[in-house]
């Protein structure tokens, strides 16, 4: 089944609602007001944030993609979800056995990476009931790469990243071709 964004957001002006697929209201919030906010909130409240809001996109989107979906199904209604709360456009990119998010057009920018992490992080856990870390590899301009991983991967990773290793050259170490 295709994502279909249709009656997804309702604007209740008589009431000053919005609804977004759902008897939860929600607000609008600019991007550089939140993250101000996220960042004096600390690192742990961020990522809490940031799995929430995941996890209630995961729960809407599996609803629609269901179980046995295929990778390209997921992505296109977790993107769609994401899309709808403004966080960009979502892919994926397969490199050896590794799963790359590639996200464009966010607007939280180089600073909200490890909130989007977060997000689609708690996405993952309640869409596909797995339990993934996410892993901010890079940004160029408009677009993030984050690394799908098991908690052991993706400490590997972030240990290499933050030795000053090329995210390409982690992605290899992490699949045995290079001595680590």
């Amino acid at each position: 089944m295709r994502f279909d964004p249709s009656q997804a957001v309702k604007f209740d002006m008589g009431r000053g609602r919005i609804q977004l697929d759902g008897p939860v209201p929600r607000v609008l919030v600019p991007s550089d007001a939140l993250l101000p906010l996220l960042d004096s909130a600390g690192p742990e409240a961020a990522r809490d944030f940031g799995r929430r809001l995941g996890t209630e996109l995961g729960r809407r989107a599996a609803e629609r993609f269901g179980e046995g979906a295929s990778p390209e199904s997921v992505v296109e209604h977790l993107g769609g979800e994401a899309a709808l709360l403004g966080l960009g456009s979502l892919a994926f990119e397969r490199w050896g056995r590794a799963l790359i998010l590639v996200i464009t057009g966010s607007p939280l920018g180089a600073s909200g990476d490890g909130l989007l992490a977060a997000i689609y992080e708690g996405a993952l856990q309640r869409g596909l009931r797995r339990t993934v870390s996410i892993v901010p590899l890079m940004r160029e301009a408009d677009s993030a790469r984050l690394l799908v991983a098991s908690e052991a991967a993706a400490g590997k990773v972030r240990d290499w990243l933050a030795a000053g290793e090329d995210w390409g050259a982690s992605l290899a170490k992490l699949h045995g071709g290079a001595s680590s």
